[in-house]
């Protein structure tokens, strides 16, 4: 099997909004997570707060991205001429001014935008001089940033399609393996505890048996990884491995977690829509709100 020629003859289609309902992984994740902040989220229609963190994920992402694509695509010397620290910073102001011309106020401090944007600097420095650590070029393909999947998770429910954007999707010649790798911009990193909580690292595995599905690929052929940027490091670490600003996870993704996932998709998509429907079942969710009076997290804001 070609691979990539599988990737590249991939036609991914379009939502007909007229009749189709989109979900995402964050629809998933917040119902599985506390249903009630769920619909405030997407059927009541409250939108989330803007936040310096989000600003600087977005830029973080896009600034590695655009790194990312000059050297598979253009070049090592188009990637080194390219000032990612430059690029970083304007992303991340022009992102954080348009969220507060939406909001009408500002929600940080200077002392904050700066911290922020220095963070943001030091990523970028480190990501620089350790970049062959990570993404190597002889070998490697890219095979796409932000890749589309659009496809129906339910087989009863074929107009609710499951949308998603992959950050990174390389392919490794010598070991033939497609690689997709997710973008994380954390304060200090993952704990054991972020590692081990599954409604988290179940994205990974959502991308993996649905991008095997829409573009062919056989799913043993998928591995999965975070790339995970850290803003602050330790003053002092006790080990080598804490000075670094990059951490990197592979979370579980055999068969059995892929099942898992797809049981709880599926779980989902019953609960909150109409049977065979893309129209959401209010009866049942006011049903399931009712007998649900304490969400799975703690950082919940909905459950205080």
């Amino acid at each position: 099997m070609n691979i990539i020629e599988n990737v590249n003859k991939t036609v991914v289609p379009e939502m007909d909004w007229a009749y189709q309902k989109n979900i995402s992984y964050t629809q998933l994740s917040a119902w599985m997570e506390c249903p009630h902040r769920w619909k405030q989220m997407y059927i009541d229609k409250i939108k989330q707060p803007p936040s310096i963190h989000l600003s600087f994920g977005t830029a973080m992402h896009e600034t590695l991205q655009e790194y990312m694509e000059l050297m598979y695509n253009k070049g090592q010397q188009h990637a080194d001429q390219f000032d990612a620290h430059a690029d970083f910073q304007e992303r991340f102001l022009a992102l954080y001014k348009a969220d507060v011309d939406k909001k009408g106020e500002h929600f940080a401090t200077q002392k904050e935008l700066i911290e922020f944007t220095n963070d943001g600097l030091n990523i970028i420095d480190f990501f620089l001089r350790h970049r062959q650590e990570h993404f190597q070029k002889h070998g490697w393909k890219l095979l796409g940033i932000e890749m589309p999947i659009l496809i129906p998770p339910h087989e009863d429910y074929p107009n609710v399609k499951l949308m998603g954007k992959l950050d990174l999707v390389m392919f490794d010649e010598t070991m033939h393996r497609v690689v997709i790798w997710d973008i994380k911009t954390s304060t200090r990193g993952w704990t054991k505890y972020d590692k081990e909580n599954k409604i988290k690292t179940s994205q990974m595995v959502m991308y993996k048996k649905y991008f095997a599905e829409q573009y062919d690929v056989p799913v043993e052929n998928i591995d999965v990884r975070y790339f995970i940027v850290k803003r602050k490091i330790a003053a002092n670490p006790r080990y080598a491995i804490m000075k670094s600003r990059i951490q990197k996870f592979e979370p579980s993704s055999g068969k059995t977690t892929q099942n898992k996932m797809v049981k709880n998709m599926k779980a989902f998509i019953e609960d909150v829509f109409v049977d065979g429907s893309h129209m959401y079942d209010t009866d049942n969710i006011d049903r399931i709100l009712a007998e649900t009076d304490k969400c799975s997290s703690k950082w919940c804001q909905t459950c205080k």
